[in-house]
């Protein structure tokens, strides 16, 4: 496979990633093409040698420099390419790999918060931007103009909203947000990755299904240790935020477990309407509507412990 997709082959796809850039910058009206980026790069990752990975970074940190600026180069190859290149090289590990299917996504999260924190400290302290007051400032400025908007039309709701109230949860939230944003960003890479070259026949790759979707390790028992270790810091007083780690903690695992929760429910679901039972539907439904997230959340955790869909044919650490 890497004797085939040489330099000419690498070449020709990042051509296709910084035309993505160049497009996506200069038509406003394509900006979403920002979001397909990384598949050129996680393709090459994938199917070239880590020479010709290494080579088709560097080729578009100088094209996007001279084309745009270099602030934006630094982005786009901090931001999209190496976690690109970084997915295609997870998605080839999984190839003739009975392991995790979700492992490049679980990676490429890992990955994109990563480059995102890298970039915030480059960004800092070469190019002296402050990325979080940048977003502080937009936040704060959309509410004050939807307010005013709505005040204007005299909706009682908004005339006594805290706005400094709204900016310090959302700010305490960043953890969070920068979690979800590397696991949608991750998504989007390798499921588009995957259908392009299962669609060309270049490569086979399988397809994680969401109902086959299983957290890596052992979930239950690192969050346990990691709420443990916030507590012991908290209790040492050594001037770190607990609280907002502890809440950003929380709505991670239990974003988490209702995503694996949902899981479970669609694939019992499938599995009845096969079969026939009716009742089984119905009073899992009921317990679920009773119970709401929070059941959902619950459902998701057991699984992590006891494997209901049997889906852990390997071994994680």
């Amino acid at each position: 496979m890497n004797k085939k997709f040489g330099i000419s082959q690498a070449t020709l796809i990042a051509t296709l990633g910084i035309i993505l850039v160049l497009v996506s910058t200069y038509v406003p009206m394509l900006g979403i093409l920002a979001l397909t980026i990384p598949v050129p790069f996680a393709i090459i990752g994938t199917l070239c040698e880590n020479k010709y990975a290494f080579l088709s970074l560097l080729v578009t940190f100088f094209v996007v420099m001279f084309c745009v600026d270099p602030i934006y180069s630094v982005s786009t190859c901090i931001m999209s390419v190496v976690p690109g290149l970084v997915i295609g090289k997870l998605a080839k590990q999984t190839i003739n790999n009975d392991g995790n299917k979700f492992e490049p996504i679980y990676g490429g999260t890992i990955i994109y918060i990563i480059c995102t924190i890298t970039f915030y400290f480059i960004a800092k302290i070469i190019f002296k931007v402050n990325l979080i007051e940048e977003f502080n400032q937009i936040m704060s400025s959309t509410f004050q103009q939807q307010i005013s908007i709505m005040n204007e039309m005299n909706v009682e709701l908004y005339k006594n909203l805290n706005i400094e109230g709204i900016l310090y949860i959302i700010k305490n939230m960043i953890p969070t947000m920068l979690f979800l944003q590397g696991l949608i960003a991750s998504f989007i890479t390798y499921y588009l990755e995957v259908f392009m070259l299962n669609r060309t026949r270049i490569l086979s790759l399988q397809k994680p299904t969401f109902r086959d979707f299983y957290l890596p390790g052992n979930a239950v028992g690192t969050s346990l240790l990691l709420y443990l270790l916030v507590l012991l810091l908290g209790f040492m007083k050594i001037g770190l935020y607990t609280e907002s780690i502890m809440f950003n903690l929380q709505m991670v695992f239990n974003f988490m477990f209702i995503v694996q929760g949902i899981a479970v429910a669609i694939y019992y679901i499938k599995k009845w309407i096969k079969q026939g039972t009716g009742k089984n539907i119905l009073i899992s439904g009921l317990a679920l509507g009773i119970f709401g997230t929070m059941g959902i959340s619950f459902l998701g955790m057991l699984d992590s412990v006891i494997d209901f869909r049997k889906v852990r044919s390997y071994k994680s650490n």
